[in-house]
């Protein structure tokens, strides 16, 4: 097999693992907007999904999704020199979702096997609203989010080079970013935070108010 071909291989792989990982963000990020609904319809929205992605099955194979997806990523930016801007938001986009997902997912696994922390609406409260955890989680959710539609993008545009649709994917992702920070916060009024889940972020961000 010639490099070329090892390399196109590669993106085929990129490119399935991709679409069947933007099927389960896709769901995630509409149970994070269930976050203006309140904890309770939120819950309640998240353990009808965790019944499909929480079952054995399916939950090893989207971390192997993942770990495709990433690795899979980090190879193809080898001898890459990108030209336009389409090409360097598709990189380094990529590049942050690649760094967020195996954060993301280490520390939701490490959380539940290790803290025995139910990873749902109260677990992420608790890094949009104590401080100084907020500094962390805030714009580090913020910047997941931006980068998921911003790398969907720069593929949809070097694909089709449709200017004006490309920009509506990003800026949506975008706004659904902010919502999701509103929602969570409570539109900076501020979301009370569970003992179990306010000592958990003590624990690892110290005491703040």
């Amino acid at each position: 097999m010639t490099t070329e071909s090892k390399r196109q291989a590669v993106k085929t792989l990129h490119y399935f693992s991709g679409i069947t990982l933007s099927l389960f963000i896709g769901i995630h990020l509409l149970n994070h907007l269930f976050s203006f609904a309140g904890p309770e319809a939120h819950m309640a929205l998240m353990e009808k999904f965790r019944k499909v992605y929480r079952h054995p099955v399916i939950e090893t194979i989207l971390v192997l999704v993942v770990l495709v997806q990433v690795v899979s990523g980090v190879k193809l930016l080898f001898n890459r020199k990108p030209k336009i801007l389409a090409e360097k938001i598709q990189i380094y986009s990529g590049l942050y979702l690649s760094l967020f997902l195996v954060g993301h997912v280490g520390a939701v696994f490490a959380s539940r096997m290790f803290e025995h922390l139910d990873t749902n609406f109260y677990y992420t409260v608790a890094g949009f609203n104590l401080h100084p955890a907020t500094l962390f989680f805030i714009p580090y959710y913020f910047l997941d989010v931006c980068a998921i539609s911003l790398h969907v993008a720069a593929i949809h545009y070097l694909k089709t080079r449709s200017k004006w649709s490309a920009r509506l994917i990003g800026g949506t992702g975008i706004v659904v970013a902010m919502l999701i920070v509103a929602g969570y916060t409570n539109w900076f009024q501020w979301r009370e935070t569970p003992p179990k889940e306010r000592a958990f972020i003590e624990k690892y961000f110290g005491k703040g108010y």
